[in-house]
């Protein structure tokens, strides 16, 4: 047993480390690109320099055909590749038109957008590149030059993140997500154990009969153990690695015990529903595991099917993640995330719909391996 406890408090601290040394560079660097060189131009060596030097990619290697390029990705060995034509550099100058081809491997998702995005580039560097020495060539100013390649002014502002950091982006949820499961089985266990061990009856008349009185004993040092590891956790996020946040840790430490109340309130209330021990911890870990499907993380809930929308309320992630959005993001007050934290709330309270559930499978359940 205290093995097993034990085991249950080092795995969560285990996983804060592994998971933002994982992304400890905040966005991923150096990826490995392909040129194809068709032309062999002073002016594609030029943008193949410019490609080498991004800070997300890396040209791995020029290729001398396309067919050698497309294998390259396949193996992936790149994730993406750029191919520039025969007479690039001449068919600019004459206003001819030429066509660039980026291929990216969009079967890795964060590494195929940020692939595309660096090919993107480079070819409207091609572009400009041409165009501004063409334009000086027929004695345009500098001035006018610049209105031409560029009309638009574009002034773009990264609304919570503005580094485009993934560990701030991913950890921030991944690692809440996952304390929330512990504390659900943990709570899960500690009532199952007590029908495993058959000491259920005795324990129910030690505290005057009171399922609430055992409920509170067993679960209170559950969620102050959890409370305190993912105190730390915030701690952690916010001074050493620099998270962005708006709110204080008033805030922030709310939301963390009503993370860990709402989770271990779902867990009981599943216990009451299905009081048998592997079947209740079975269930739990799967709502568990699709609480970070159904929290609009990975994928918007807004454009999910109506009915998965309604569903999504039944995930407590869904509610602290939306609650962490305006609170710590973008430094809303309280009322504006009122019905978010209602619902951990709602969740926290919810064992108190099956007490008599509980109650009853304490003194008449009967275990069966």
């Amino acid at each position: 047993m205290k093995v097993k406890l034990f085991a249950f408090i080092i795995a969560p601290i285990f996983i804060i480390i592994f998971f933002t040394s994982l992304m400890s560079e905040g966005l991923p660097m150096e990826m490995p690109i392909g040129v194809v060189d068709l032309d062999h131009s002073s002016v594609t060596r030029t943008l193949i320099r410019k490609l080498d030097t991004f800070q997300s990619t890396k040209v791995r290697q020029v290729y001398r055909t396309e067919a050698e390029a497309r294998e390259a990705i396949t193996k992936c060995e790149i994730y993406g590749y750029i191919v520039f034509p025969e007479n690039l550099a001449t068919d600019i100058t004459s206003f001819r038109q030429p066509t660039i081809h980026y291929y990216y491997n969009t079967a890795f998702f964060s590494a195929g957008t940020l692939a595309y995005k660096e090919l993107r580039t480079i070819t409207m560097l091609a572009k400009a590149s041409v165009a501004q020495s063409t334009l000086r060539a027929k004695g345009v100013p500098d001035k006018q030059i610049q209105t031409v390649l560029q009309p638009v002014v574009l002034d773009a502002h990264m609304i919570g993140n503005p580094w485009t950091n993934y560990n701030a982006y991913l950890s921030t949820m991944i690692i809440p997500g996952l304390i929330m499961m512990f504390v659900s089985m943990m709570s899960i266990y500690s009532l199952g154990e007590e029908l495993r061990e058959d000491t259920a009856k005795k324990t129910l008349q030690d505290n005057g009969n009171s399922i609430l009185l055992v409920l509170v004993k067993k679960m209170l040092p559950i969620a102050a153990i959890y409370i305190v590891i993912m105190a730390c956790c915030q701690i952690y996020f916010y001074t050493y690695l620099d998270f962005p946040r708006e709110s204080g840790w008033p805030t922030i430490m709310l939301l963390t015990v009503l993370m860990v109340f709402a989770a271990q309130g779902f867990a009981v209330f599943m216990f009451g529903i299905c009081p048998h021990f592997r079947m209740a911890i079975s269930i739990c870990s799967l709502w568990s595991v699709l609480n970070f499907s159904m929290s609009g993380t990975a994928f918007p809930i807004a454009a999910m099917d109506p009915i998965l929308q309604a569903v999504s309320y039944l995930f407590p992630l869904r509610h602290y993640f939306m609650a962490y959005q305006l609170m710590v993001f973008h430094g809303y007050p309280l009322q504006y995330a009122w019905l978010w934290i209602g619902g951990l709330i709602i969740f926290a309270a919810t064992p108190l719909l099956v007490l008599w559930l509980v109650k009853k499978a304490f003194k008449e359940y009967e275990y069966i391996p």
